[in-house]
């Protein structure tokens, strides 16, 4: 990992209690790898956060993400929330809060692991749902792979956040 770059606006720096907890409360990230001839490439995903992991799913076709975490397992994460556009003291800002961390992604393929991981996104995103995720999990489990990114670095940055 090469090493991290000084925070600029020192003040907006956030703890990494709360930066985990914006990571816990976001809604969607954007995962960038790059390819085999270096080029940048970045998706945005859904995802939910157990354990201090960030899992995701995909399909198990190859495509460009799944060749991208297979050839360099090396990513990074984006996950911005708490966006609120305003006018201020006289100037148009943004108040919000994000993440950038650093990480590694692996397939993960403990099937016990993988069932838990597909509830907590179903219950993420669809908890009025949750009476029928076995069978959707059932019907998609020949399909779905699941992957956990394990952190190395994760720093959060607020900009004119509001106190909670």
């Amino acid at each position: 990992m090469t090493e991290s770059y000084p925070m600029q606006m020192k003040e907006r720096e956030l703890s990494l209690e709360d930066a985990l907890e914006i990571l816990e409360e976001g809604e969607f990230a954007v995962i960038s790898t790059v390819d085999p001839d270096g080029t940048p490439y970045g998706v945005p995903v859904s995802y939910v956060m157990m354990d201090g992991r960030m899992y995701i799913h995909t399909g198990k076709r190859p495509g460009h993400k799944i060749d991208d975490f297979s050839h360099d397992s090396r990513v990074s994460v984006a996950v911005a929330g708490e966006i609120e556009p305003v006018y201020e003291e006289t100037f148009f800002t943004t108040r919000f809060a994000s993440v950038v961390a650093a990480g590694n992604i692996g397939k993960v393929e403990d099937p016990v692991l993988v069932r838990q991981a597909l509830v907590a996104l179903c219950m993420k995103y669809c908890p009025q749902y949750k009476h029928e995720i076995g069978g959707a999990i059932q019907r998609e489990w020949d399909i779905t792979d699941v992957w956990v990114v394990e952190f190395t670095e994760i720093r959060g940055k607020a900009g004119r956040r509001l106190k909670k």
